[in-house]
């Protein structure tokens, strides 16, 4: 008698445990890696506001080096993760997993929040998402216009860098309509992107000689003349030694010492930070629809300039900029 009721009791909780795996569990599909600031940044807000009451799984696509041809692949593995851990809600960090998993995780009923998106999100669906909502992400191009001709009020014609990510071409295609040249405020903005280190080194050698300023975007999947990627470190190194007129940024991991002087950035914290109170808010209640959340067009552009590299320009900031920025190194 005694040994039924300890297997009854075994086999309750056993059941139990498969009715609620999951509950406590959120999982987070990141494009890149957390050897990228953008990601350590976002993912380190999700863990500080979800973490105490849920347990955080992160899986890594990798999409910066990975070439092309691998990303659905590594999506894939990333579904299985997901699949494994049966969680209470999905979290996807930018374009790629999204374009890959969205749908996947639409179809099967998992309720989930990106965040930096650049393209429209609807485009990685077939009709509007019940249990997809999130974050856009959008680098503050025509603001940028405003702020470079505050700091050097003769500028007009800025050089901007690009590589040719996917992020990059959702840029292009978006903010410049797949213009080469856009005016903002009375300034010619020329982008470029560019898939090889070595074409990249000979656009910002030859900039002195067209442009008054550079604003880099995106760097981390360019290649050198084996295709092999090319570390994002070396990359923003080498174009802050060899630029010879000031250098901006649009986001904040390439604002540093032996960077980019600084700029009006997107931080990746306010994306984190702005994804997991959407989270907070459909944990709470799980009568609520992730869809009947509208997505968030996050405008967190903050002012950083880094102090070594003022200096090395030359520059002095405005008294209106200098007053509303942070300052590093």
């Amino acid at each position: 008698m005694h040994k039924y009721i300890w297997k009854t009791i075994i086999l309750f909780f056993l059941l139990s445990e498969c009715v609620f795996a999951g509950e406590k569990d959120i999982v987070v599909i990141e494009s890149y890696s957390k050897n990228y600031k953008w990601d350590l940044d976002y993912t380190n807000e999700i863990i500080k506001r979800l973490g105490s009451h849920y347990k955080i799984h992160l899986f890594e696509m990798n999409t910066k080096v990975l070439p092309k041809s691998q990303h659905e692949g590594e999506a894939l593995k990333g579904w299985d993760f997901i699949l494994k851990i049966n969680p209470t809600l999905v979290i996807l960090g930018d374009d790629a997993a999204l374009k890959y998993l969205g749908p996947k995780v639409e179809e099967k009923k998992i309720r989930t929040v990106y965040l930096g998106i650049n393209n429209n999100p609807r485009v990685y669906f077939k009709s509007t998402p019940k249990y997809v909502t999130g974050i856009l992400e959008r680098p503050l191009i025509r603001r940028s216009a405003l702020f470079i001709k505050d700091i050097i009020p003769k500028a007009k014609n800025v050089l901007i860098l690009f590589d040719k990510d996917r992020t990059s071409e959702i840029v292009f295609e978006d903010f410049f309509l797949s213009k080469p040249s856009v005016v903002f405020s009375d300034v010619k903005f020329d982008i470029f992107l560019v898939d090889k280190f070595a074409k990249w080194k000979n656009i910002i050698l030859q900039s002195p000689k067209k442009y008054d300023a550079i604003v880099v975007g995106l760097y981390h999947t360019l290649v050198d003349e084996n295709s092999k990627n090319v570390d994002s470190n070396d990359v923003i190194k080498w174009t802050s030694e060899n630029a010879k007129i000031p250098l901006f940024a649009f986001w904040d991991f390439a604002v540093g010492k032996n960077k980019a002087m600084g700029g009006l950035v997107l931080p990746g914290a306010g994306q984190g930070k702005a994804a997991a109170g959407i989270s907070e808010k459909i944990l709470k209640d799980k009568n609520i629809l992730p869809g009947s959340i509208l997505p968030i067009y996050l405008q967190e552009g903050i002012f950083i300039f880094s102090k070594y590299e003022l200096k090395k320009a030359n520059i002095k900031l405005p008294e209106s900029i200098q007053n509303n920025s942070t300052f590093i190194d």
